[in-house]
């Protein structure tokens, strides 16, 4: 929707006010446009004000807005007339609750936090709340000492995380250790390794080491594996890190571990830093239902772009299994504008996984070709397991007689009875959206190996 179009919207809107529908699509539309003055704008208008207790979508943007200001009072308004629409799910209750006392707690309302502690202790007993308890407690001592603090955002406690890399010399993999994928290794080599090994030749002709790639494909087949052979190629330390590492409970103390994280990352440069399910930080806003996000979201973005110091020689790797729910603005130019897909490994592939994972292991004659064949939609971690399962029967077997045997090809037989392949059900969605979400091209490569049009024989797919 062009701001033409979405500005008709907004008359509409004005012309009827209590259209609640009509409001959640342009506060939508906005977010999706990046309109943060526009969206501001809306938010705070009188005519959405009559709207709070129709809309949970609204009243939770609206209080977040008002964190974003720091008018704690009226965003624990907010919060608190969400947690009176019942369509409320379990873990956004557990979520408002948790930015409505820390509302509370900016503005020392220590009746009502006492309350809400009460009620989140009740419903939520397996959950640790000893940080929240600490910093009433905290709050309060302060008070009665006659200490005065300033109303600002909520209390900072909790620890930052502290960012370290594994060492280059503690990787041990290159690209040697990943099993074919020649084309994505030469990707791999002209796009990221030749820039850090060469980078005088590169900037020559303008381009610099570093930059963004999104990795992608069906789960268990090695993402997280290739980008640490990427590592080991580039001789560059390795931050592997989840979005678990950056979110925290504290307002704002998510913002600075995304600095703290980029700080650390720049001064071991050259670097290359994994974020793994990278679609839980840049998914999609017309997916994502709040916006508790969008601070780290924009804070993360900010450091991508090097708006607060220099990226070179740091390349950002982020891997998803769907990449069709992450966010256009992770994938502008200078961000993850580059797609790679790690695809199921093939049967040659297949054979040489099995062949590496019953190295060491005491086996008789096993076919491996026969395995290879009757694990079509086998992801790498798959092999693993089967290959575990067997291993695991024999050992049953051994505990149970005392008398030690190899691992047999009936083994195998019993283990392929309960071992099932992993990558049916992703590669079904993938066809739907190569079939109805890929008019620009950019699932082609993807497009070919799943329908079989890709002529593969004798590469080998996968990873060890």
């Amino acid at each position: 929707m062009d701001r033409k179009e979405l500005q008709e919207f907004i008359d509409v809107f004005k012309a009827t006010p209590a259209n609640t529908a009509f409001a959640e699509l342009i506060i939508k539309q906005l977010k999706q446009n990046d309109s943060e003055n526009e969206l501001k704008e809306f938010l705070l208008s009188p005519d959405l004000q009559e709207l709070i207790d129709k809309s949970l979508s609204i009243a939770r943007e609206k209080g977040m807005l008002y964190v974003e200001m720091e008018q704690f009072a009226k965003a624990a308004g907010c919060f608190k007339t969400c947690l009176t629409f019942p369509e409320l799910t379990d873990a956004e209750k557990r979520e408002i609750l948790h930015l409505l006392w820390h509302c509370l707690l900016a503005t020392r309302q220590f009746q009502e936090l006492d309350n809400y502690m009460q009620q989140l202790q009740e419903e939520y007993p397996d959950t640790d709340h000893s940080d929240l308890e600490s910093a009433l407690t905290k709050m309060r001592a302060e008070q009665d000492d006659g200490v005065e603090q300033p109303v600002k955002k909520p209390i900072e406690t909790g620890e930052l995380t502290d960012f370290k890399a594994i060492a280059k010399e503690n990787l041990g993999i290159t690209f040697e250790d990943v099993g074919g994928l020649e084309e994505l290794k030469h990707a791999a080599r002209m796009k990221i390794i030749k820039p850090f090994q060469h980078p005088e030749l590169f900037k020559k002709y303008g381009k610099k080491a570093g930059g963004g790639i999104l990795l992608y494909g069906p789960p268990g087949c090695g993402k997280t594996f290739f980008a640490r052979a990427i590592a080991g190629e580039c001789e560059a330390d390795f931050f592997n890190l989840g979005i678990h590492d950056i979110l925290d409970m504290w307002m704002g103390n998510s913002e600075r571990n995304v600095h703290n994280l980029f700080e650390a990352v720049r001064k071991s440069a050259p670097a290359i830093l994994f974020i793994d399910e990278i679609d839980a930080l840049g998914r999609k806003r017309e997916l994502t239902r709040y916006s508790s996000l969008t601070g780290v979201i924009n804070a993360f973005l900010t450091e991508m772009d090097g708006l607060h110091g220099s990226n070179e020689n740091i390349l950002v790797i982020g891997a998803t299994n769907v990449p069709w729910d992450v966010d256009n603005a992770f994938k502008r130019p200078g961000r993850f504008d580059t797609l790679f897909l790690v695809p199921p490994p093939d049967c040659t592939g297949r054979e040489e996984i099995l062949l590496k994972q019953m190295q060491n292991r005491p086996a008789a004659a096993i076919d491996y070709t026969y395995l290879a064949n009757h694990t079509e939609r086998f992801s790498g971690a798959d092999l693993a397991g089967l290959v575990e399962k067997a291993t695991e029967q024999v050992l049953e077997e051994v505990m149970e007689t005392g008398l030690e045997r190899e691992i047999q090809m009936s083994d195998f037989f019993l283990a392929l009875n309960t071992c099932k392949g992993t990558i049916s059900e992703w590669i079904s969605m993938a066809e739907n959206y190569i079939e109805f979400a890929n008019q620009d091209g950019q699932y082609n490569d993807l497009k070919t190996i799943i329908q079989g049009k890709e002529k593969i024989k004798g590469k080998k797919l996968g990873f060890f």
